[in-house]
């Protein structure tokens, strides 16, 4: 039975949606609001005021409340608006120019005179940001067509917020973000955005895996980002919210012929010292038509926008070239084993390009259908596809690794504004997404290979150094069964009364996912090699993969998702927006969010059922919900999200506003991470993982697994001990969607000479987030003698009655994922900035914000397995809290915008965005794992504080036995590279931080110089109009400015995200000491438990972004009309 304040909250929802015939939509919406006084001071009662759509002629009015005030609300953003103010015995006055921002009031506070008054004694005042409370960014029509932009992306604006770092929102992860499209979702709910964030410009959008946008920006009238928006109408983040909102036709016929173009032409030269051209086969183009205009004159509108995209792009670091991890040699040497042994084509290692392309069709319908009334429809589609294949300075990619991303969406939205009466108002808002993400391998279904991974590239035999760098080769494992399709119902509803000061809503948003989660990891295999001379001799160390116990063809797996489920979220609120004095607003509200999944996912019962595993959970160094007691009753429970808006006019001018809130926000996960619970369940579908097959180094002795285009015949070839076991990924009891407190205060200063300032804290606390464990680790630990000796040590444990130490709690289970919740994490950030604008030709604005973020894991990967796998921490299953891998730091942008009339046909503008950041975050971790937990190579690195704190050893040959080295020179190598390193000196006798490095400041400015040119007749007509005419724009857009001018300038740095943003330190743990110096290669936990080490040398550095960090131009032509 549902717990009676779950009935009680759905029952509160469906009286909400009884309300469909008359509603409103939210934030998609800007508002008039003020109060009209006589010129004595007096409130006025009943006076009439309309605002006209200018561009549209669509009207809305209102009278005025007892005490003056009135609202109009369910505007279009933009303009302009011309607003009318009447009343019997006085002028009748006229504001015209007025533009509105999305989501925000714009107040205007009209006195009135007598007819017998002069015209010149009437005041208005007018301002928008007398309704703010919380931190954001609007970035309207004017500054989307000004602004430089190459990819023509969202995040190319949302950028200008400076809380914002590659897609991340105050120190947030970008999968924590909620994105808005006419204000309906428009997120990728999966979450199989890229790792990396928002590099590519697209992440968290649906589509960003084909590195597509989701919309034209032509379509696009306005964009807003905040952070911290204490309206209860906005949820479902805890990073930022990001909405826009599409354009609409008007009363004239507008449309524009456009195209952008680059290639190798205006593109800079490269930055490895080679200075080379980037090659011919470079090209980026985005060209498009849009045309929009009445179908019926003051009432019914259309707009509609078709674009195309087609990019071919590069990847470096081919083999033997600068900076690659994989000499020529080498890639011949593998290609010609695949070859000559399995009869394989292992694919380009030389120079390669990938390509995006995409189709975008938008269409919308506005209907005026009375003065209370209006009604919007609207379609989008997009059609696209993109090879992947990435490289860097220590990943290298063969051509067989590259597929194709195809991703194709169809999204509708109706919206329904009412203005009943000047009290009550409603806006609905229906939308229906279809999303299908599919990949295939370029050779078809019959290429299909098993992904080999060989680690340690760069092994030098003769001290057992183990280098950092990896190959991949065969079919990617995330691509051989990949068939997603995600369809969205969503409502929303909001009912506003006005009475008096106070402006009540009561509303609802939910959405209804369903989910066909076709896709399995390593359906094709994943096999690992710890080295090259393994790997050409048949010796994998790891076998990893998922099959079909059933049936395990590819027809089957690819079109029968491996799991198939639904999820709700829905959401009830209560706001009162109360003008309490002419200075003072404040916005109380509450909200409720309910997460519910209606088929949980199903519980392997000799799993759970199962007291021996409790018996052998021996909770040392981590603790968790005891196996039996599990019962997967997850999410279905109300998370209460009360908050408080304040803005305060200090003055009573709009000179001195002091603004800010608090409040609750929750927020949602990708929905990948729970389908892994559906199909990883160790029921449908068995997961091998068998390791440590090879001893290391170069041993030839043990079993051949040999590799196999089959996949069954690689299973098959496995004892039937790893052929039974699976892998099982399980969901906390009352596991809870992230839920942040997050509380804001800025002052806003209007200076001497028109400067805008403002000064803005904002700090959150973590209510709810996402923890991640491996709980079938038999948790029996051991700890170095010498450092590192913090980091508990997993050998197994012999139970009593038992001869064999045991690793895993449950020996049916390769490894048991665990997904549960914290409440450990906080972020911060404090912002200032400054604006002006001069002689209305030239606009400039500059913010800085420093900002620290930690948590417990970051969860930026798309799976538990990974999230576990590559998070660096001392305790596998209890990390502490550390630096997230979004934290800020420090971050400047600007932008400045010129433009001049140039005489009456031309006008130039110039215009600017600067963003200099402290660099991005990385780790220091030992290159090899040693502890026995089943993490890949992510543990935190212990930096000795002298001699005394760690033991180095050498060998005379790769046959040679290790002794400890006596001669100090690879301490003394050690130490320097230490005391070189900003950060590592000053972790001397201490652990690396998660995070807790840094990379050089990433620099970047962007220009755009662009020439408008009228045409046609310019004389004003009988009305004294100056007709739009028509237009040509020619624009040259260059972003990173700085290469062009410098070289060394503009250099984009970046840690490879292979192993989640580390690097090692050039240790490489070969053995074990005892406290006398004796060395053997064998753990014990009495004598032999100091981990022994070779150095070899400094490890390779982040890395530099070889496209980026070049100078990119970007030619432009439009012709408008």
């Amino acid at each position: 039975m549902l717990p009676n304040r779950t009935v009680f909250f759905r029952g509160l929802l469906l009286v909400l949606l009884a309300w469909t015939t008359t509603a409103r939509a939210q934030v998609t919406t800007s508002a008039i609001g003020g109060k009209v006084t006589s010129d004595k001071g007096e409130d006025l009662i009943g006076v009439t005021v309309v605002a006209t759509n200018v561009p549209t002629g669509v009207k809305r009015g209102t009278g005025t409340e007892p005490d003056g005030r009135f609202s109009i609300p369910n505007l279009g953003p933009g303009g302009p608006y011309s607003v009318t103010v009447t009343y019997v015995g006085y002028k009748e006055q006229t504001i015209g120019g007025v533009f509105l921002t999305l989501g925000n009031t714009t107040r205007l506070n009209v006195v009135l005179v007598t007819e017998t008054q002069q015209l010149n004694e009437v005041v208005v005042v007018g301002n928008t940001e007398a309704t703010k409370t919380g931190a954001g960014t609007n970035v309207g029509r004017a500054a989307i067509q000004q602004l430089p932009t190459i990819s023509r992306s969202i995040q190319d604006f949302t950028r200008l917020d400076p809380r914002n770092s590659n897609g991340s929102f105050a120190g947030s992860s970008f999968r924590y973000n909620n994105i808005t499209l006419d204000g309906a979702v428009n997120n990728d709910a999966i979450g199989f955005s890229p790792s990396l964030g928002g590099q590519g410009g697209t992440s968290g959008l649906p589509g960003s895996s084909a590195r597509a946008n989701p919309i034209s920006l032509d379509a696009i009238q306005e964009i807003q980002a905040q952070v911290a928006p204490f309206d209860v109408k906005l949820g479902n983040f805890t990073g930022g919210s990001i909405n826009a909102v599409t354009r609409s036709g008007t009363n004239d016929f507008h449309g524009s012929v456009y195209g952008y173009g680059r290639n190798q032409g205006i593109t800079g030269r490269s930055i490895d010292g080679a200075d080379t051209k980037i090659g011919s086969a470079y090209h980026d183009y985005q060209t498009g038509v849009r045309l929009g205009g009445p179908i019926i004159k003051n009432k019914l509108f259309f707009f509609g926008n078709y674009e195309i995209a087609r990019r071919n792009e590069p990847q470096f670091y081919a083999a033997g070239a600068p900076g690659s991890p994989v000499s020529l040699d080498l890639a011949q040497a593998i290609t010609s084993k695949l070859q000559d042994t399995y009869n394989y084509n292992v694919g380009a290692y030389g120079d390669y390009n990938i390509y995006a392309n995409s189709n975008k069709l938008f269409g919308r319908l506005d209907w005026n259908v009375d003065d209370k009334t209006s009604i919007t429809l609207r379609h989008n589609y997009v059609k696209s596809e993109a090879t992947n294949l990435e490289r860097s300075n220590s990943l290298f990619k063969f051509g067989s690794q590259d597929f194709v991303q195809n991703n194709l969406q169809n999204s509708t939205v109706l919206e329904v504004k009412s203005n009943f009466s000047n009290k009550l108002s409603n806006n609905l808002i229906l939308g229906y997404t279809n999303i299908h993400d599919y990949r295939s391998l370029l050779g078809g279904q019959a290429s299909v290979f098993p992904a080999v991974q060989i680690n340690n590239v760069g092994l030098n035999a003769s001290n057992g150094y183990l280098g950092s760098n990896q190959i991949l080769l065969g079919s990617d494992r995330e691509a051989s069964i990949f068939n997603t399709r995600t369809k969205t119902f969503e409502i929303t509803d909001n009912l506003t009364y006005y009475t008096g000061a106070h402006a009540l809503t009561l509303g609802t948003h939910n959405e209804l996912y369903k989910v066909d989660y076709g896709f399995i990891n390593s359906w094709n295999g994943r096999i690992e090699y710890n080295n090259v001379a393994q790997f050409l001799a048949d010796q994998p160390n790891r076998i990893r993969g998922t099959y079909n116990v059933a049936d395990n063809s590819y027809a089957n797996n690819y079109n029968n998702p491996s799991a198939q489920f639904n999820i709700n979220l829905y959401s009830a609120y209560l706001q009162d927006e109360w003008t309490v004095s002419d200075r003072l607003k404040i916005s109380p509200g509450i909200r409720f969010d309910l997460s519910s999944l209606p088929t949980p996912p199903a519980l392997n019962a000799g799993l759970v059922n199962n007291p021996a595993n409790d018996a052998r959970t021996l909770n040392q160094t981590y603790q968790h919900t005891n196996w039996t007691d599990l019962k997967n009753n997850i999410l279905g429970k109300v998370q209460v999200s009360p908050r408080l808006g304040v803005n305060f006019d200090v003055k009573g001018d709009q000179s001195v506003v002091l603004r800010g809130g608090t409040g609750l926000f929750t927020g949602r996960i990708p929905f990948a991470w729970l389908g892994y619970a559906y199909y990883n369940n160790g029921i449908n579908y068995n997961s091998v993982d068998l390791n440590n097959i090879q001893p290391s180094g170069t041993s030839t002795t043990g079993p051949k697994y040999l590799l196999n285009q089959d996949p069954n015949q690689i299973y098959a070839q496995l004892p039937a001990s790893a052929r039974s076991t699976t892998e099982v990924n399980l969901i906390d009891n009352n596991f809870k969607m992230p839920q942040v407190w997050r509380s804001s205060l800025a002052l806003d200063l209007k200076l001497p000479g028109g400067v805008r300032a403002s000064v803005e804290g904002l700090y959150t606390k973590v209510i709810q987030d996402v923890k991640f464990a491996n709980i079938n680790l038999i948790d029996n630990a051991t700890y170095f003698a010498q450092g590192p000796t913090e980091t508990p040590r997993y050998s197994g444990y012999t139970f009593p009655g038992t001869t064999t130490a045991a690793t895993k709690v449950n020996t049916a289970f390769s490894n048991a994922f665990f997904l549960t919740n914290t409440q450990q994490g906080y972020r911060y950030q404090l912002t200032g900035s400054l604006g002006k604008t001069f002689a209305n030709i030239f606009d400039a604005n500059v913010a800085y914000t420093y900002g620290k973020s930690k948590d417990i894991s970051n969860g930026i990967r798309n799976s538990p397995q990974s999230n576990w796998e590559l998070n660096p921490a001392l305790n596998v299953n209890n990390p502490g809290l550390a630096y997230s891998n979004f934290d800020l730091r420090h971050r400047v942008v600007s932008s400045l915008n010129l433009h001049k009339n140039v005489g009456e046909r031309f006008t130039a503008y110039a215009t600017a965005v600067l963003t200099f950041a402290s660099g991005s975050p990385f780790t220091y971790v030992y290159n090899n794992n040693f502890f026995g937990n089943g993490q890949q190579n992510v543990q935190l690195a212990y930096i000795p504080g002298s001699a005394a704190d760690i033991t180095l050893v050498s060998r005379a040959s790769s046959t040679a036995a290790y002794t400890v080295e006596a001669s100090g020179a690879q301490y003394a190598a050690l130490s320097s590279f230490i005391d070189n390193d900003p950060y590592l000196k000053t972790r001397r006798g201490q652990y690396a931080e998660r995070n807790g490095a840094r990379t050089p400041w990433n620099d970047q400015a962007d220009v755009r110089f662009m020439l408008e040119t009228r045409l046609g007749n310019l004389s004003p007509n009988a009305a004294g109009v100056t007709p739009a005419g028509h237009t040509i724009q020619i624009s040259f857009d260059v972003v990173n400015v700085g290469n062009m001018l410098n070289k060394n300038w503009g250099r984009q740095y970046f840690v490879p995200n292979t192993f989640n943003s580390t690097l090692g330190t050039g240790l490489s743990q070969v053995a074990f000491a005892d406290a006398a110096g004796n060395i053997s290669t064998t753990y014990s936990a009495g004598t032999f438990n100091r981990p022994a080490f070779t150095y070899n040398g400094s490890p390779a550095t982040y890395a530099i972004d070889q496209l980026a960090s070049r100078w990119q131009g970007q030619l432009g032509l439009r012709y408008s009309f």
